[in-house]
């Protein structure tokens, strides 16, 4: 073997070792990366979740007696699955490969003080302790992040709705709901539901009402999982704005507890403001979504079909007769000379 052809056996040798070796590396800084917690916090110590959107909305949920709070909804509550389903994204975020470190990179991908999609900053006793800016979507629920301080941006699966900006957002909307176990009777004006055999009829029916069973389900729905879209107010001072109710709803409870729910419509119209007797919050939902409950009516719940009782001493219409068929033309006899003479 020639003196030239050992060299290129030593080049190729040494090309080989550095490959394995940068290959090696890689896969190696890969695996620590993808195992290294993006955000590190404790969920359960952390007493306040503030979400921000640049120049628009923010909110704050602040956790008081073990519960999700709004603050800037009379400390309404706030949906624990929601809170729990958020956190527990950001907790799962982990370190892959940046993508960009650069400031401009940061502006580019709205990740900056000054523009971002979504700041998020998580406190416990008071102290923040982590903070994470979500940016521009590179892909369906993807998004560009950045933690912290620090200049790496990331690609991960998370979605700006998953942090959203409003109180209304964060809503328990479960929170008026009332199960139909617990349920023993419905009144609404002319309507007048009662438990038989533990299902909820309509009362009172005549003989041939027969119940629109559909109409009946959407009623009931309306009345146990009420609809609402933002919370006006609390206390009695705003409670006084739905009095004088333009209607009311009753729901019996085992045990004989009732529970009322009071109807005013806004003077400018478009929605109505409520309030549950059980609960120290005044709702406000649009018109359109509470149309069932608006426009109830025994009417619409129960086909009406009142049998026809014949009437004493009637008697049934005859038909007319058929005219008798035309008899046919006699034809006259021949005379008995004509016969005789046979002319």
């Amino acid at each position: 073997m020639t003196r030239f052809s050992m060299i290129l056996l030593g080049v190729l040798g040494a090309q080989l070792i550095v490959a394995a070796a940068l290959t090696f590396n890689d896969a190696d800084y890969s695996t620590y990366q993808s195992r290294e917690a993006l955000l590190a916090f404790d969920a359960e110590a952390l007493d306040s979740i503030a979400i921000s959107e640049s120049g628009a909305n923010s909110v704050e949920l602040v956790r008081k007696d073990g519960k999700w709070v709004i603050p800037a909804l009379a400390d309404f509550p706030a949906s624990e699955r929601l809170t729990s389903r958020f956190l527990g994204k950001l907790s799962a975020l982990e370190k892959g490969w940046p993508v960009a470190t650069t400031s401009e990179a940061a502006e580019r991908f709205k990740l900056t003080e000054g523009n971002h999609e979504r700041r998020v900053i998580l406190k416990a006793g008071g102290e923040e302790v982590a903070r994470l800016m979500i940016g521009s979507a590179p892909a369906y629920r993807k998004a560009h992040v950045r933690a912290d301080d620090k200049s790496e941006i990331y690609n991960v699966e998370l979605a700006t709705y998953d942090a959203g900006a409003r109180g209304e957002d964060w809503m328990d909307r479960d929170y008026l709901d009332i199960g139909s176990d617990d349920i023993t009777s419905i009144e609404l004006g002319d309507i007048k539901l009662e438990k038989k055999d533990s299902v909820l009829t309509v009362m009172d029916l005549e003989d041939g009402d027969e119940v629109k069973q559909a109409e009946l389900s959407g009623f009931i729905h309306a009345v146990t999982n009420p609809s609402f879209d933002a919370v006006q107010g609390k206390g009695e001072e705003d409670l006084a704005k739905v009095q004088p109710a333009d209607f009311t709803v009753t729901i019996g409870l085992k045990g004989g507890d009732l529970v009322s729910y009071s109807f005013k419509k806004e003077s400018e119209g478009g929605a109505y403001l409520f309030a549950s007797s059980a609960h120290p919050f005044v709702f406000r939902v649009a018109e359109g979504r509470i149309k069932t409950l608006a426009e109830a009516s025994r009417e619409k719940l129960v086909e009406v079909k009142a049998l026809q009782e014949e009437k004493p001493g009637a008697v049934a219409e005859e038909e007319p007769e058929t005219p008798p068929e035309t008899a046919t033309e006699a034809q006259p006899e021949p005379d008995a000379a004509s016969s005789a003479t046979g002319g």
